[in-house]
């Protein structure tokens, strides 16, 4: 049957036979002439006469739609922690429960049998059985597999059929009695989008689908198997199910793997058509009343914690410290990444990795990271201790000193991580100020050996350079708080060494004094954030017992031969260096000419900047729109700027919108 007479006997059968020519062109589109041609060829076929005939029908049936089937077993990771307690489909959105709203939308559509492929929280929807007379389907391989297994576990049922997700909604009602040809429904996209795009076409036909794309239609809502794409579909899935790379796999991706003998119709939608929720706030953009919705539904759970352990009790109020998340990989002014990035001699490490570097534990008797670093440093080997990122070695540092109700001082302003990890451990937190006069931020060393005599702390945190001012503290005066505090653990941040030149001996601190623990990195200098190598110094004596909280096995040999390859590198690092600082200083002359801006003096790789008579969370909104991310601090309620430094460009685009917003 050709599309066009189909499309005609559909118009038909919804008039109840009535032969109106001009209902059927509003329904079908048509212009009269070309539907008394089509209406000609069906008489000639006996497939119409007063209405549709009995062998119309025995044809035009052979295109009615037999189920629909609605995968529902899935965790919905990305709408945690709501989905931990309501499957996705079971929200209520806009007063409606989406699977709900999904199944009567069909039973409309004249499509009776309806297929409910359950998984995770499988019990929630077995009342859909009784309300609606769904059939319900159980995956047991959903928290193992992907959607793929859904679509097996219901292979006894795909014949002419629509295939639908739970968590869609649908403006209008798309689904039909009756449908010409296998489809997948589409929208279309100008941006970047990370959904199934279709990048090439046969005629109306799907040729060629990717992941990822813009300028394109990618595909949403729901899908239509006809019986013989569902039989070539299933001949291929019985096929290759069992491997497990197919178990792994989207029904999408299988698809995609056999498009050439599974052609697919593209049928276009426009924004108004469905949505498609894949997390808890894109339901909220489109239903504001369903954060009243969650709201409830996490008031109303909360009691489950009274059943977890009372071990666990405890921790209910504390929360854990997260790091600024972005998905974007330029203008990240915000995690003072080293954006020049780590010498080449570490991409060749890669070159050069062996099968046995991946499967074998390295228990070398020497560790090559610390011979280096002890080389370079002129420290002993007893002295240096790795592990995996600075952040860990401070956890280990709160770890290992600390108990409940023990005192700690940190500085203010300063790097909340510090105060979240004191937290964690029962501790009060008390701060010592650090200041700034017009250009320069600066510790005040008599606050901080005030404080220490007045609240006599377990562990006082000095970061120097200091985040998030940039300044850095005097090796005399670091010394005399060591010294003048012997019952309490000084820990030296680091973490931004090597952006401007050292001023404190930590040689002899560690081999002197055994009441400090200093910390660095791999991450801020050398650019090695995502390999995790932190390391440091502290007394021989002291390591034993810090070496309680580190690492059973090593950090990665790749990971630290990286480092090792950064550290023989010295002319790459001198040359970044003098570009970040040259950039770096004009940066902050160029913001010191703007009126009511200040740039801080800094010895790190970022900039403190206080913009008075403006509104700056405006202005980071605005930086944001143009693809530069930064980060806010409270300095004594006063909101400040903390601006990582990048290549000239960015930084330019930086200066001209701050200006231009002010």
């Amino acid at each position: 049957m050709r599309v066009e007479e189909f499309n005609v006997l559909y118009a038909i059968h919804k008039q109840n036979g009535s032969f109106s020519k001009e209902a059927i062109a509003r329904e079908t589109g048509y212009e009269v002439s070309q539907i008394d041609h089509i209406l000609e060829a069906l008489r000639e076929k006996d497939w119409l006469n007063q209405g549709i005939t009995e062998t119309g029908y025995a044809n035009f049936n052979e295109y009615k739609v037999d189920n629909a089937i609605i995968m529902a077993a899935g965790f919905g990771l990305r709408s945690l922690p709501l989905s931990r307690y309501v499957p996705k489909g079971l929200y209520v959105v806009k007063n409606e429960i989406l699977i709900e709203r999904q199944i009567r939308q069909l039973l409309e559509a004249g499509i009776k049998e309806i297929v409910v492929v359950v998984g995770y929280l499988k019990e929630q929807f077995g009342y859909l059985h009784e309300k609606y007379g769904v059939t319900i389907v159980e995956n047991d391989d959903y928290y193992r597999y992907n959607n793929i297994s859904s679509v097996y576990a219901a292979k006894d049922y795909l014949k002419n059929s629509y295939i639908c997700c739970s968590d869609n909604y649908f403006n209008v009602n798309v689904f039909e009695e009756y449908v010409y040809d296998s489809y997948y429904s589409c929208k279309y996209t100008r941006e970047y989008a990370e959904e199934y795009c279709v990048t090439k076409m046969d005629g109306d036909y799907i040729a060629e689908i990717r992941k990822g794309g813009n300028n394109a239609w990618y595909t949403i809502g729901e899908a239509y198997f006809s019986k013989a794409f569902s039989n070539t579909f299933l001949k291929y899935l019985q096929l290759e199910y069992e491997s497990p790379d197919t178990k792994k796999m989207l029904w999408d991706d299988f698809h995609m793997k056999h498009i050439e003998e599974l052609p697919i119709l593209l049928v276009k939608y426009d924004d108004t058509i469905v949505q498609e929720f894949d997390t808890v706030d894109d339901v909220i953009a489109f239903d504001p009343e369903f954060k009243k919705y969650r709201d409830k539904i996490l008031e109303a759970n909360i009691n489950a914690k009274k059943q977890l352990p009372n071990i666990f009790v405890k921790y209910d109020d504390v929360a854990r410290y997260n790091s600024a998340v972005t998905d974007q990989h330029s203008g990240r002014l915000h995690l003072n990444e080293n954006t020049f990035g780590p010498s080449p001699r570490c991409m060749d490490i890669l070159k050069e990795i062996r099968i046995q570097d991946l499967y074998e534990y390295d228990m070398a008797s020497k560790d090559f990271l610390i011979e280096e670093i002890s080389s370079a440093f002129s420290i002993p080997e007893d002295d240096i201790y790795i592990h995996n990122g600075s952040a860990e070695v401070i956890k280990s540092v709160f770890s290992i000193a600390l108990e409940r109700g023990d005192s700690v001082l940190l500085s203010d302003p300063g790097w909340s991580y510090y105060a979240s990890l004191a937290k964690e451990k029962f501790c009060n937190v008390y701060y010592y100020d650090v200041l700034k006069d017009d250009y320069t931020y600066y510790m005040d060393v008599e606050d901080i050996l005030k404080k220490a005599k007045q609240y006599q702390p377990k562990l006082i945190v000095i970061t120097s350079p200091h985040n998030p001012t940039g300044c850095k503290i005097d090796g005399n005066a670091l010394e005399m708080i060591i010294r003048e505090n012997p019952e309490a653990l000084v820990m030296l941040d680091e973490a931004y060494w090597g952006f401007s030149e050292e001023n404190i001996d930590v040689r002899r601190l560690v081999e002197t004094y055994t009441n400090v623990i200093i910390s660095r990195t791999f991450s801020k200098y050398y650019g090695l954030a995502n390999m995790r190598v932190g390391y440091g110094f502290c007394n021989a004596k002291v390591k034993h017992i810090f070496g309680l909280d580190l690492p059973l096995f090593r950090e990665s040999s790749i990971s630290r031969r990286m480092a090792v390859a950064a550290m023989h590198d010295k002319k790459y690092y001198e040359d970044m260096n003098r570009e970040l600082n040259q950039i770096k200083t004009w940066f902050m002359d160029e913001l010191n000419m703007i009126p009511g801006v200040r740039a801080f003096q800094s010895c790190s790789n970022f900039v403190a900047v206080k913009i008075e008579n403006a509104d700056i969370q405006r202005i980071k909104e605005i930086l944001k729109e143009n693809g530069i991310l930064i980060r806010l601090f409270e300095d004594k309620k006063e909101a400040v700027a903390r601006i990582a430094i990048s290549e000239r460009t960015i930084m330019e685009n930086t200066v001209n919108i701050i200006r231009e917003n002010i």
